[in-house]
């Protein structure tokens, strides 16, 4: 039992570094070495994590996936529209929190020739648009929403607005007020969906 909490405790330290390389030198500077020299161990006590850097990108991807689904989790409204809102706050709030290197490192792996990491992230976009989708066929059933709103491609464009977003910010060094943003997007977005 011991060993687990360990061994969870230690990859969310590996995760913490990871993110920091990727924040200050890109992603391919993600190696097991630069991981070991950061942690101050040797590249064999990585090893015992990782076997590559497709371990790394995947452990990286399973991170992102968890806090984005705890982000529409910890979001839950009973109204949808409310919903999508505390959404779009929330990840806007994530991103400037966490700088860059979420969105670096689904655009950054997206570029590795690994299939496997690239279905890995596809299907991570997918889970997270069939769950604003679901949200949004909520609000057109609730008559909230225009009922020709197509749920799937709406979901689509409230994912690209986060991520043009956070790109057009990264740029800036993330310097941007959450809640201010937030208020010029959903105003934008809920336009165009409103009833």
């Amino acid at each position: 039992m011991q060993t687990r909490k360990s061994t969870k405790i230690r990859r969310e330290q590996i995760v913490n570094i990871i993110r920091r390389i990727i924040s200050s030198k890109g992603i391919e500077d993600v190696t097991i070495s630069e991981i070991a020299m950061h942690m101050g161990t040797t590249k064999g006590a990585i090893y015992r994590h990782f076997k590559s850097k497709r371990d790394i990108l995947n452990l990286l991807i399973e991170n992102i996936e968890e806090t984005l689904m705890e982000v529409i989790d910890k979001s839950m409204d009973k109204d949808p529209i409310q919903y999508l809102k505390n959404i779009l706050l929330k990840q806007l709030t994530l991103a400037k929190n966490r700088r860059k290197t979420s969105l670096i490192v689904i655009l950054g792996a997206m570029q590795f020739s690994d299939p496997s990491i690239k279905k890995k992230i596809s299907q991570l976009i997918e889970k997270y648009l069939r769950r604003i989708e679901e949200i949004l066929s909520k609000a057109i059933q609730s008559g909230m929403v225009k009922s020709e709103i197509n749920p799937r491609t709406s979901a689509i464009a409230f994912f690209g607005l986060i991520q043009s977003s956070i790109t057009m910010w990264s740029y800036k060094k993330f310097n941007f007020v959450p809640e201010e943003l937030h208020m010029q997007l959903w105003n934008i977005y809920h336009q165009g969906i409103e009833v």
